[in-house]
């Protein structure tokens, strides 16, 4: 089992660094719901139902996000989800995984790439802190990727863009 939990998060590793690569939206929610499912059964696997319930909900949401975006369906994503961690409720930090779904719902709505992406990031933060109290070092090292492939992305994307069409002064 533990060979097989391992092989889910290495391949969700890959399509997370993946998907922040891409400036298209719905790609990067289409690698991002292939990836939170993978994860969802890892968690599952390792007996943390809860954040296994919101990664699983999480892979739901990223799957309706590519073809919808209603605020309704947000706001009844983030209701699930809390009902989610009602009733599966393991430990205190349990609350960070939430706050991190609530997020990343959050971003999952966003019209334009770059507000997913800047939500993104504050939610893997709160991932990255429920895996630490977690204890699971392949779930941190996982989200840590996906921070940095997102925060690399954000350069390639808005940073560098802006930097290389600027006129340069001669001295």
């Amino acid at each position: 089992m533990f060979l097989i939990t391992q092989s889910l998060v290495a391949v969700a590793t890959l399509l997370d660094l993946a998907s922040f690569q891409f400036k298209s939206r719905r790609i990067i929610l289409s690698c991002l719901f292939t990836s939170v499912l993978l994860t969802s059964a890892h968690f599952f696997i390792l007996g943390y139902n809860s954040a296994g319930c919101l990664m699983f909900i999480a892979a739901v949401r990223y799957f309706y996000c590519i073809y919808f975006k209603h605020t309704w369906a947000m706001c009844g994503f983030m209701a699930v989800s809390c009902l989610a961690v009602y009733f599966t409720w393991q430990d205190w930090f349990s609350i960070f995984a939430l706050v991190a779904t609530l997020i990343q719902t959050i971003a999952s709505f966003q019209n334009r790439d770059l507000h997913l992406r800047l939500c993104m990031v504050v939610g893997t933060s709160f991932w990255i802190t429920h895996n630490i109290f977690a204890g699971s070092p392949v779930a941190i090292i996982m989200e840590s990727l996906f921070l940095s492939s997102n925060l690399l992305g954000l350069y390639r994307f808005y940073v560098g863009k802006k930097s290389l069409s600027e006129p340069q002064t001669q001295p």
